[in-house]
């Protein structure tokens, strides 16, 4: 009787454990997933390896898709690699979601195998005119960092909405509605660079690493970069000095910092110079605060279009 006894209560604190280890995971995957909280039975799960994918695809899903952001808020995706546990929520999905080229470097070297279970797995920069690195940054021919061009992101955003309606064919009226509203608030967003930046007195941005060279491009900037395309590594002295003699040469006024990684080289070189610095944001993840606060890829660029055309000093368009 003893022995019973004993095992009844053994049982009941192994379930009780693992009734809190699960309400644990479910609130940590909640936690990472603040995008899209209205699911409903049914929903479709989307798993995407970090922010901006994450929001596309919360943009395009509304209430039939729930999103989840691999990569936890205000963490730089660079270096960051997913626990055990959060892999094989990635098994679970229907739809997984990844940018590519050294970013999410965990995400291809699982992808195939991802695929080989039945998970629909999407590559998001091969849909893109991709740039070859232009530093001697090792592993990565070329540069992740796509979303930051918005007619790039009308791309994401369209190829969104066309694996979602294959994965639900019941919502595709819903999927393609999104999508095209979505598009025309990128559009809108893509005007107002266009509008914004036509006009400025330099051209050249001085940043902290080399993450604005497809925003560069389509808006016909020039980048100058402390780091290369991880932020994660150390300037050398002579980097260091070579941009602070390019910025007197140039009569640069601003260099740019960013919100998840230290803003000290930034402004250290600032204070050599003579100048300011101002926020650059590259999108890479949103922090806790930011997300509570409502901010968004939209939200985030326009303040990015702010901070540039102050930094440029650019005048505006007289309407037409």
């Amino acid at each position: 009787m003893a022995n019973i006894k004993k095992r009844a209560v053994l049982l009941a604190l192994f379930l009780g454990l693992a009734a809190v280890f699960v309400a644990a995971l479910w609130l940590a995957v909640a936690r990472r997933a603040p995008l899209n909280a209205n699911t409903t039975e049914g929903t479709i799960t989307v798993v995407a390896s970090f922010y901006p994918l994450a929001e596309f695809a919360a943009r395009v899903g509304g209430d039939r898709v729930r999103v989840v952001n691999i990569t936890p808020p205000g963490t730089e995706p660079h270096e960051y690699e997913p626990t055990p546990l959060e892999i094989a929520g990635v098994y679970k999905a229907k739809l997984f979601l990844y940018n590519g080229n050294g970013i999410d470097g965990w995400a291809d070297r699982l992808a195939d195998d991802i695929r080989s279970k039945g998970v629909i797995v999407s590559r998001m920069s091969d849909q893109v005119d991709v740039l070859e690195t232009d530093t001697d940054d090792e592993g990565e021919a070329y540069d992740p960092h796509i979303w930051l061009d918005p007619r790039n992101a009308q791309k994401i955003i369209g190829l969104t909405a066309k694996l979602l309606s294959d994965a639900d064919p019941d919502g595709a009226g819903a999927y393609e509605a999104n999508r095209d509203a979505y598009i025309q608030t990128l559009t809108e967003l893509d005007q107002a660079y266009r509008s914004g930046l036509e006009q400025c007195a330099s051209r050249t941005i001085v940043t902290t690493h080399n993450a604005f060279r497809y925003l560069a491009r389509q808006y016909a900037l020039d980048t100058e970069y402390i780091l290369g395309l991880s932020p994660d590594e150390d300037p050398s002295p002579r980097r260091l000095a070579e941009i602070a003699d390019l910025a007197k040469v140039r009569g640069i006024k601003v260099i740019f910092f960013e919100t998840l990684v230290s803003p000290k080289i930034a402004q250290t070189i600032a204070n050599e110079i003579g100048a300011e610095t101002l926020v650059l944001n590259p999108l890479e993840g949103l922090t806790e605060e930011e997300l509570r606060a409502g901010k968004s890829y939209v939200s985030v660029m326009l303040e990015n279009l702010s901070n540039l055309k102050t930094a440029l000093t650019c005048q505006e368009n007289s309407p037409s």
